[in-house]
């Protein structure tokens, strides 16, 4: 099966993750993934351990973060070899350094920041400060942190590095500039920030001041924001699927003027009788492989929630 066309044309790696399957078999939904210069693979799962590193092939090198996360989210990776694990139920961004130490926490640990929702995005009536169950995270070459804070509020936040925030914005809505469960973030070497506004279908694009310059729609429940080194857009959306087969349920591939280069995709419609999986997280190595993590319901025994496709 090939996925894509032309010059994003994707295969399959059958049996790739098969021996960490083996290792941990209850390892099921894997929420967030990243890959650093050296092409390792951090993914982040759901259950122990929470933070599994390979290489290209899925060999694993190292584990971390056990007793740290409540319910794993995102995970990024910054230029100075940091690795930052976004927490969404403990409402907490966690600072690992170079040896898997934890080093620093963004946020309280347990406490929500007042929005007036209890940690669902539909309950939000206003933005508030960090965190109320954010998702995912992102650095500037100046290396700020720009993290979304979506489930139970409805903002951006900037950091400098030392983890001093230095602005939010946002609001719950569907006009420009608001959102509706901000769920992904990336930022292209123009310091362009582009936000998966889940639940409005669209991606907004920001300067890194927050101010907003334009949307891109026609999606489905953008996940997350992949910008590859050559500038190309990778947005996995969480279009529900109600086959367990080789398929992301969706990831759409545009050039930096939004461009839709082409998508990874079969029709499928949700069945809430089968259960459903849907793609959540996405990054790239050096190669152009794509590495696409999953999280889902009623989910199979032998379910692995990360697959790899090489270029074909």
């Amino acid at each position: 099966m090939i996925y894509g066309e032309g010059n994003y044309s994707y295969r399959p790696i059958e049996g790739w993750g098969a021996r960490i399957k083996k290792r941990w078999p209850n390892i099921q939904e894997i929420a967030g993934v990243t890959v650093d210069d050296e092409d390792c693979v951090y993914l982040l799962t759901r259950t122990d351990p929470p933070v599994i590193k390979t290489d290209r092939e899925g060999n694993v090198l190292c584990t971390f973060g056990k007793g740290v996360f409540t319910r794993p989210h995102g995970i990024y990776v910054t230029r100075n070899g940091s690795i930052f694990g976004v927490d969404d139920k403990a409402h907490a961004v966690y600072r690992f350094d170079e040896q898997f130490q934890l080093v620093q926490t963004l946020g309280t640990p347990g406490k929500a920041s007042d929005t007036g929702s209890s940690g669902k995005y539909t309950e939000v009536t206003h933005g508030g400060p960090p965190f109320n169950r954010p998702t995912r995270i992102c650095e500037d070459e100046d290396g700020n942190l720009y993290i979304t804070d979506g489930y139970g509020n409805a903002r951006v936040h900037k950091f400098s590095c030392d983890g001093t925030l230095i602005k939010s914005w946002g609001e719950p809505g569907t006009a420009l500039g608001q959102f509706n469960l901000p769920h992904g973030i990336g930022i292209d070497k123009n310091g362009i920030l582009y936000v998966a506004d889940r639940q409005n279908h669209r991606v907004q694009r920001f300067t890194t001041e927050g101010a907003f310059i334009d949307e891109w729609t026609g999606l489905h429940r953008p996940s997350d924001i992949w910008i590859d080194r050559d500038g190309i857009i990778f947005v996995p959306e969480c279009k529900r699927t109600s086959e367990f087969d080789d398929s992301p349920s969706r990831v759409s591939i545009f050039d930096d003027q939004g461009h839709l280069l082409t998508r990874l995709d079969r029709e499928t419609v949700y069945d809430p009788e089968i259960g459903s999986r849907c793609a959540h997280g996405l990054a790239t190595d050096s190669e152009g492989s794509l590495y696409i993590t999953e999280v889902g319901k009623k989910l199979k025994d032998d379910f692995f929630g990360v697959k790899k496709y090489e270029k074909a």
